[in-house]
């Protein structure tokens, strides 16, 4: 196996393999992505932009956000200012233009609570939290205290994501599928058996005392 592997992977661009890509259901399974991820949330602003998380990562429209960090708590919300798109989660705010180019995160230490709501009026923002609720303007650098507004604020509101849509970031995720390159590196070292490392480390080991025993007993061997 280790000789046929190994060969192959030395000859996949000779043969034009080098970007094939496996789909076979068992062989996703084993690589844990035939499901895909267990959550898809996504969120639409009034004007029709369609914001999704999935798996720790933001997404305008089926495009993947490249984020100084990762988004580990799912959306509870977006809104839409003056050019900008503001995207909550339960501990953070992040601020997009409407390229979803990066402005700036809000972390849990510039907000006044967990979020549990995220929502909009006229040129106000506002988060509904533990400890009340608060609003700020499109600047985002101080809250303010306000009463209860549940029924003046157009909280933002989770919507289904479209199935075009749901295809994508599921081949995003699967990266649509194994590639053969992978799997035949994977069969190569072993590793696509889980401790398969440790078996051909002991297989090759097992070699080599074969080898080094076979010269000695030689050299023993009468003359």
């Amino acid at each position: 196996m280790i000789a046929a592997t190994g060969t192959a992977i030395n000859h996949l661009k000779d043969v034009g393999m080098e970007d094939s890509v496996l789909t076979w259901p068992p062989l996703l399974r084993w690589y844990g992505l035939s499901n895909g991820p267990q959550e898809i949330v996504s969120f639409n602003t009034d004007s029709g932009v369609l914001v999704s998380w999935m798996n720790s990562q933001l997404f305008l429209g089926k495009e993947p956000l490249q984020l100084e960090q990762i988004v580990d708590s799912p959306l509870l919300g977006i809104v839409e200012g003056p050019g900008f798109l503001a995207a909550a989660t339960s501990d953070s705010i992040t601020l997009l233009t409407r390229t979803g180019v990066l402005i700036d995160r809000l972390g849990q230490e510039n907000l006044p609570g967990r979020i549990r709501k995220f929502g909009s009026k006229a040129d106000s923002f506002f988060i509904d939290t533990p400890n009340g609720q608060f609003r700020t303007t499109s600047s985002f650098l101080s809250w303010t205290q306000a009463p209860s507004v549940n029924e003046q604020v157009a909280w933002s509101s989770q919507r289904p994501t479209p199935a075009a849509v749901r295809k994508q970031l599921l081949d995003t995720y699967q990266g649509g599928g194994i590639s053969l390159q992978q799997f035949l590196l994977d069969l190569h070292s072993g590793r696509i058996l889980g401790i398969g490392p440790w078996i051909s480390d002991l297989s090759a080991l097992a070699i080599l005392l074969l080898a080094i025993s076979g010269i000695i007993n030689w050299r023993r061997l009468p003359r």
